[in-house]
C-alpha cells in the first residue's frame, strides 16, 4: 500500500512562504524570528517544513545562504504554482492550532439556524470530542467577550444566541481575522473578500459558499458612483462582507431592528437613498425580502465607511468635528512639541476621517486595520500620544477608542510629521496604490517625497487601478499590495516603508537631496556675490526656514479672534423677521453689506437649509447659517442678531430660535479660533440668556471681548 505524506503547513509558516515570496532580496532567520514573535529555532524549523512541502510539490527549495539569509528561488516564475499548493491544502493535511480550531467552531456556529452537535463538529475537524468540549471553553469566552452567549441543550446541541447586531458584529470581526493573508494573493479576478484559500481560510470562506459576492461588489461600486465617491479598500471590503453577511442572515430568518427615531434621522441623508437602491438590487438577486430596518443598518456602513475622496457637504455637527480636529491636534502638537497646528493637510484629513469614524464608534461598527501592530512597532511613542490625545472624541461619542481607530488617526500625524520634516522636494511620477485607505497612502507618499526625487500623480485603492492607468500614464507603481499591471513597473513595499524597501526602491528612483546638502550650496552661493557678517545665524535661520517654509505655506494665516470679527456693525439686536428664511438673509445682508461675502453666499445659506433641513440650529435657541466658502465667501465673518419674536426653522428638539449667528469661512481653519470662542461663550446659559434680552449692542461687545481676552490668556 502507497504510503499517503501529510505536508504540515500551519499559518505561521504560510506567512513566512508569502513573506518571502514578496521580498526581492534575502533576509536574514533573526529578522524574521522578529516579524513574527518567534525564536530562531522556531523559523529554522519552520523553514524546515517549507521546504518539505515545496519539495512534496515538485517546487524548488528555498535559498539558504549563511551570514547572508534566506530567499524564495525566482517568485515571479514560480509564485502562482505555490499559490495553487496551498490552496489545495485541506483540514485533514492541515496542522490546526486551538486558535484555528476555535475560529471554525465559531464561523460554524454562527452561520447555523439550530443546534450543531459536538460529534459533529469533532468529525468536522478531525479531532476527539473531547478536544472540543476544550476548545468550547475558549469559544464561550470569546462569544461572552462580544455580549453573546453559547446555549448548550441535551440530546440537541449547541447554538449562539444574542443581539443580532452583536451577532454580526461577531461574524465580521471573525471574518476579517481570517482574512488576513487577503493581501498577499496575487488573484485579483477572484471577489476582494474571498481572495485567500489556504487552509483554515477556507474553511472560514466557507460562510460565503452560497453567496454571489461577485454580485454584491457590483452593488458596492455602484454606490461608490452614486455617492459621487470612492471607498477606501478596508472600507470597501468591509462592506462587501457586511453585505454579504445580512443577505446570509435574512435567509436565516434573522433581520435587524433599529430604533425608529434613528431610522427616521438616516432617511433624510443620500446614503438612505442609495442604501434603499443597493437594497433592491439585492431583493431580485438573491430573492428575499428586506425590511427597512436592514435599509437603516446598510445606510449607517455607508455614513461609516472611510473614503479615498468626497464631495459631501457639511455634515450637520460641523462646528463639532472641526473643533474636536481642532483639539485633537492641539493636544498632539503640545505634546510633539511641534508645529502640526500649522499642516492644513492634516487637519483636512482628520476632518475628512472624523466624521465616519464617528458613525462607526456610536454604532459599533468595525473597521480592521491591517497595519496596526505595524503602526505600534514603528511609531510606538506616536501612537500611545495620539491615544491619549483622542478625549474629546471619546467625550464627543461617550465611549472608549479602539486601538484599530487610534491606528487610523496615528497614521494621519505619521504623514504629518514626515512632512514637518521635509522641506521643499522635486518630484518625478509615480503612482500610489494602497489598500488601507487614504491616511496610509498619505504616509507613505510623505515618506516617498522624503527620500525620493518623485511626483505622486495620485494615490488610489487597489480597485480603482485598471480605469486610472488607462486615462493616465504612469512610469511607476509603488504599492501595499502585490499587484500586476502590464506596461508599468510595479515595486511592492510596506506602507511604513522601511529602510529595507528604501534600498529596493534606489534602483529604480533617484534620491533627493538632503536638506544640508542644499543649505550647503545656499550658503555658497551667498558667500559668491556677498559679506556674510554673522555665518552661524544665517545657517541657523536658514535651517529653520528650510525645515518649516512648506508648512508654513499651507496653513500660515493668522487665525483671528472673536472680538476681531463680531465687531458692532454686524450685530443687529431685537430685529422683527416673518420667519427663519428672513432670519437668515438679515443676517446674511451684514455679512454681505462688510464685503465678507457675495451676495449668492445668502442664497446659498437659505438654500443649504431648504436642501439638507434645518441642522444648523445648533442648540435650544441658537442658530448658525453658513454655506461652503466657494459659494461667495471672501474673508472670514460674522454676523449677530437677535429676533423680537423668536421663530421656528423646523428643528423640534431646539426651536423656536433667538439668537442667529451667519458664518462665513475661507477654508476649514481660519476661522476656528473665532468660533472656538463663540461656542464656548454661547455654551454658557448665562450669557445665551443676557444676549437674548439685551437691547444694548456695548453690552454685547463686552461680553465678546471678555471672552476673546480669556481665550488668549
Amino acid at each position: 500500500m502507497k504510503e499517503v505524506i501529510i505536508i504540515i503547513l500551519n499559518v505561521r509558516r504560510m506567512h513566512i512562504l508569502l513573506n518571502l515570496m514578496d521580498l526581492n532580496s534575502p533576509i536574514n532567520i533573526s529578522d524574521l524570528a522578529h516579524l513574527f514573535k518567534v525564536s530562531n529555532r522556531t523559523i529554522c524549523n519552520d523553514l524546515d517544513c517549507i521546504d518539505e512541502f515545496l519539495n512534496h510539490n515538485k517546487l524548488p527549495a528555498l535559498i539558504r545562504k549563511p551570514n547572508v539569509g534566506v530567499q524564495f528561488r525566482e517568485p515571479n516564475k514560480y509564485k502562482d504554482d505555490v499559490l495553487k499548493a496551498m490552496g489545495n491544502i485541506s483540514i485533514y493535511h492541515y496542522n490546526l492550532s486551538v486558535r484555528e480550531r476555535v475560529n471554525i467552531i465559531l464561523d460554524n456556529l454562527l452561520q447555523e439556524r439550530d443546534f450543531t452537535t459536538i460529534n459533529d463538529m469533532a468529525d468536522k475537524l478531525y479531532v476527539s470530542r473531547s478536544t472540543i468540549v476544550k476548545d468550547l471553553s475558549l469559544v464561550r469566552k470569546w462569544l461572552k467577550v462580544r455580549g453573546l452567549e453559547l446555549q448548550s441543550i441535551p440530546k440537541h446541541g449547541i447554538k449562539v444566541i444574542g443581539d443580532e447586531k452583536k451577532l454580526r458584529k461577531a461574524a465580521m470581526e471573525l471574518l476579517t481575522e481570517s482574512s488576513n493573508l487577503d493581501n498577499k494573493s496575487e488573484k485579483s479576478e477572484i471577489p476582494m473578500i474571498v481572495r485567500v484559500n489556504l487552509g483554515v481560510d477556507r474553511e472560514i470562506n466557507n460562510f460565503f459558499k452560497d453567496i454571489d459576492i461577485v454580485y454584491i461588489e457590483e452593488c458596492i461600486k455602484t454606490a461608490e458612483k452614486e455617492l459621487n465617491t470612492v471607498f477606501s479598500d478596508a472600507a470597501y471590503s468591509g462592506i462587501v462582507m457586511h453585505l454579504a453577511i445580512a443577505v446570509k442572515r435574512i435567509k436565516l430568518g434573522r433581520d435587524i431592528i433599529m430604533p425608529e427615531d434613528e431610522l427616521k434621522s438616516l432617511q433624510i441623508t443620500k446614503e438612505f437613498s442609495v442604501a434603499s437602491n443597493i437594497t433592491n438590487m439585492l431583493e431580485k438577486h438573491f430573492e428575499i425580502n428586506i425590511p427597512s430596518d436592514e435599509i437603516g443598518y446598510i445606510t449607517v456602513h455607508l455614513l461609516g465607511a472611510n473614503i479615498s475622496n468626497t464631495n459631501r457637504n457639511k455634515n450637520k455637527n460641523w462646528i463639532d468635528y472641526e473643533l474636536i480636529t481642532e483639539r485633537i491636534i492641539s493636544e498632539v502638537d503640545s505634546r510633539l512639541n511641534m508645529a502640526l497646528s500649522k499642516d492644513s493637510q492634516l487637519f483636512e484629513g482628520l476632518l475628512e476621517h472624523l466624521e465616519p469614524a464617528v458613525y462607526r464608534l456610536k454604532h459599533d461598527l468595525l473597521l480592521k486595520n491591517p497595519l496596526l501592530n505595524d503602526i505600534k512597532l514603528k511609531y510606538n511613542n506616536l501612537f500611545n500620544i495620539v491615544k491619549m490625545s483622542l478625549k474629546p472624541l471619546e467625550n464627543y461619542v461617550g465611549k472608549d477608542i479602539d486601538e484599530e481607530e487610534v491606528g487610523y488617526f496615528t497614521i494621519h500625524f505619521g504623514a504629518a510629521i514626515e512632512r514637518y520634516k521635509t522641506s521643499h522636494m522635486k518630484k518625478t511620477d509615480v503612482l500610489v496604490v494602497c489598500s488601507t485607505g487614504v491616511g496610509t497612502a498619505k504616509m507613505l507618499s510623505s515618506r516617498l517625497q522624503a527620500v525620493f526625487d518623485v511626483n505622486i500623480v495620485n494615490c488610489i485603492a487597489y480597485h480603482q487601478i485598471k480605469d486610472f492607468v488607462i486615462k493616465n500614464p504612469v512610469d511607476i507603481i509603488v504599492t501595499t499590495i502585490p499587484i500586476r499591471v502590464e506596461g508599468i513597473k510595479t515595486i511592492t513595499v510596506n506602507p511604513l516603508l522601511p529602510e529595507r524597501d528604501i534600498e529596493n526602491l534606489r534602483k529604480y528612483l533617484n534620491i533627493s537631496k538632503p536638506k544640508d546638502s542644499v543649505l550647503k550650496e545656499l550658503i555658497n552661493i551667498i558667500e559668491k556675490h556677498c559679506t556674510i557678517l554673522d555665518k552661524d545665524s544665517i545657517v541657523k535661520e536658514l535651517s529653520i526656514f528650510l525645515n518649516t517654509t512648506t508648512i508654513e505655506k499651507t496653513r500660515g494665516v493668522v487665525q483671528p479672534l472673536l472680538k476681531d470679527i463680531l465687531t458692532e456693525e454686524v450685530i443687529k439686536l431685537n430685529v422683527e423677521v416673518k420667519d427663519w428664511e428672513d432670519a437668515v438673509r438679515k443676517g446674511g445682508y451684514l455679512l454681505e453689506k462688510t464685503g465678507a461675502v457675495e451676495h449668492r453666499y445668502v442664497d446659498a445659506m437659505v438654500n443649504s437649509v431648504k436642501t439638507i433641513g434645518p441642522y444648523i440650529v445648533i442648540a435650544p435657541g441658537i442658530a448658525m447659517p453658513h454655506a461652503r466658502p466657494e459659494s461667495g465667501s471672501k474673508k472670514v465673518g460674522m454676523s449677530l442678531i437677535t429676533l423680537k419674536n423668536p421663530v421656528n426653522f423646523g428643528n423640534k428638539e431646539n426651536d423656536p430660535v433667538k439668537i442667529v449667528v451667519c458664518l462665513c469661512a475661507i477654508d476649514h481653519v481660519t476661522h476656528l479660533k473665532a468660533l472656538s470662542e463663540l461656542v464656548e461663550m454661547l455654551g454658557d446659559d448665562e450669557n445665551v440668556k443676557i444676549i437674548s434680552s439685551s437691547t444694548d449692542v456695548n453690552e454685547v461687545l463686552g461680553m465678546i471681548r471678555r471672552s476673546s481676552d480669556k481665550f488668549k490668556n
